[in-house]
């Protein structure tokens, strides 16, 4: 792989991509507690996905312009 450099960044800038799938597009035969977080609003939600739920939070629906973080409760 080429070395990749960007104007501005220090030499230890992790500039590997970005893992963007969702909790709920992950494990999805499966229970999970997800943990919801807007960025912009400050709304937080949690919520029990049950197995083959793939949608995403409604608030995240509702308001497409606002960016939401999720994280696994249940994960070790």
């Amino acid at each position: 792989m080429p070395e990749t450099t960007a104007v501005g960044t220090a030499p230890n800038v992790d500039m590997s991509a970005v893992d963007t799938t969702t909790p709920f597009e992950r494990d999805v035969d499966s229970h999970r507690v997800v943990s919801c977080y807007c960025c912009r609003c400050g709304e937080t939600a949690t919520i029990l996905a049950e197995p083959g739920r793939t949608h995403e939070w409604e608030h995240a629906r509702r308001h497409p312009t606002h960016v939401v973080d999720y994280w696994r409760e249940d994960e070790s």
